[in-house]
């Protein structure tokens, strides 16, 4: 499928209307149980989150870039509420400063298993959302959510580092292609985009490997789309009304930090499976589509 196209299925949404494929979803995400899988999603986000942070400052060794794990978190703290990024920050550095032997083998292991199985839950609510069973064997199942976690990790630290480093990368192919200071403006203006892209490619990733469904591959679907933009939303909304009306360790004390992560990481997961009920409801109504129930694309 061509990248036109799949802008033109975004578009046209499988011939529903915005307000019809609204009504359909909001219906769904209680019959699927979505709420539900998006808490089981924050637990697992939340114990792969450290184990991830734990495999980047194990590589620091092997990275000559100064201050990465600092500008990491700079960048993460545009996102997130303040007493999050300074929660995060405080335990990342305690990392990066005390080395523990064979940290970053086991790291990598516990990284791996715990952010896979967020990858099996996504999958099994995506099989909600289009009325199938899991019929793949488990260890097929698990595989394939390990491989999506690799591919899907290499994917946002692209992005990371298009964000923290961009500017000195266009500035860098700018003096070897001889463009000048034309391009390094140019380059400024479309390294969010490019980002932004990188994050539905991933979104549209998951969406074609880990529902057991036969589907035709898109680079943009318009559950990807709403789901990359409704994370930033989201994630800059909720880090505005922490950081100036919600005070959570008034109420929960020294754990407030951690009840906003995971209230964070709840609606990040809620994003996620909103997109793929999303595709799923597009699929079901468009022409020569699958209804739902059906594992296979019908015959032309």
């Amino acid at each position: 499928m061509s990248l036109l196209h799949d802008l033109r299925e975004v578009v046209t949404l499988g011939g529903l209307t915005p307000w019809e494929l609204a009504r359909r979803v909001w219906e769904q995400l209680f019959e699927d149980d979505v709420f539900a899988y998006s808490a089981q999603l924050a637990y697992y986000f939340l114990f792969s989150l450290f184990p991830f942070f734990i495999f980047l400052a194990a590589l620091l060794a092997y990275i000559p870039i100064p201050d990465l794990i600092q500008q990491a978190m700079t960048l993460l703290s545009e996102l997130v509420p303040a007493t999050v990024a300074d929660t995060l920050k405080e335990n990342v550095l305690d990392l990066v400063t005390r080395p523990r032997g064979g940290l970053l083998s086991f790291s990598i292991l516990l990284a791996l298993w715990t952010a896979s199985s967020a990858i099996e839950a996504i999958a099994n609510s995506l099989n909600r959302a289009y009325g199938v069973k899991e019929r793949r064997p488990w260890w097929k199942v698990r595989l394939t959510a390990m491989l999506l976690t690799v591919g899907l990790a290499v994917l946002v630290l692209a992005s990371m580092a298009l964000l923290i480093f961009g500017p000195e990368l266009g500035g860098f192919i700018a003096a070897k292609v001889g463009l000048g200071t034309a391009f390094q403006m140019l380059w400024d203006l479309i390294r969010w985009p490019l980002t932004v892209f990188l994050m539905i490619f991933a979104a549209a990733i998951i969406y074609y490997f880990a529902p057991d469904v036969e589907q035709e591959w898109r680079w943009i679907t318009p559950g990807s789309v709403f789901a990359v933009l409704s994370w930033i939303a989201i994630s800059l909304s909720f880090s505005w009304y922490v950081d100036n009306f919600g005070n959570y360790n008034l109420m929960y004390g020294s754990i407030g930090a951690v009840i906003v992560l995971l209230t964070w990481m709840y609606f990040s997961g809620l994003s996620i499976l909103v997109g793929g009920e999303i595709n799923a409801e597009i699929e079901h109504a468009a022409e020569g589509g699958k209804r739902k129930g059906q594992k296979k694309m019908p015959e032309k």
